[in-house]
């Protein structure tokens, strides 16, 4: 699976949870609408004989409360989005792991610089594949590593991780703006 269906999958995934948050975000700005609408209303009948900029100054702190109120539980929806798509995401790194996984593998070693590297740790499938790039290196397998490596030299001051989850964790920031604006497109 490559990128474009990675970001197909978490796009259908991401879809139902979206909808789901937008629309519990969306009851929750209503009542907060609502309510200060009611207020306004309030104070409208009660001060109605008062001036029109009286009633105004009033006015305008209630609905800007009410606009910061539902900001923020945008925000949060967002946030809470984005924590999803990221463990969806990560969740389908596995399927990365197709018949050409061996054509990944080898340029994520080659991107290693050169070093006597003396751990290596990869997923337990890889091992085989590690000990042919890394012979004299301690190979330990790591079933929480979908693909790619880890690896430490000098006694553990130099380390470097390659890995699917690490390589997703660093494009993320990329990723997301787009993944967001497909969902608010779908809206």
């Amino acid at each position: 699976m490559g990128c474009k269906e990675l970001i197909e999958a978490l796009r259908r995934e991401g879809d139902e949870k979206a909808q789901a948050i937008w629309q519990e975000a969306g009851a929750e700005a209503g009542k907060i609408r609502a309510d200060a609408n009611e207020r306004i209303n309030r104070m409208q009948e009660e001060y109605s004989l008062m001036q029109a900029s009286t009633i105004k100054d009033q006015i305008e702190p209630i609905l800007s409360d009410a606009k910061q109120k539902a900001d923020a539980i945008r925000l949060a929806a967002e946030k809470d989005m984005s924590v999803r798509l990221y463990h969806l995401a990560a969740s389908i790194l596995n399927n990365l792991r197709d018949e050409g996984y061996s054509d990944v593998f080898c340029p994520l070693v080659k991107e290693l610089p050169f070093c006597k590297w003396e751990i290596v740790k990869v997923n337990p499938e890889d091992e085989k594949i590690a000990k042919e790039y890394f012979p004299d290196a301690e190979i330990i397998t790591d079933s929480s590593i979908a693909g790619g490596l880890e690896v430490q030299a000098k006694a553990g001051k130099i380390r470097i991780s390659n890995t699917f989850e690490k390589r997703l964790e660093r494009a993320w920031m990329e990723i997301l703006p787009g993944l967001m604006r497909d969902i608010y497109g779908n809206l």
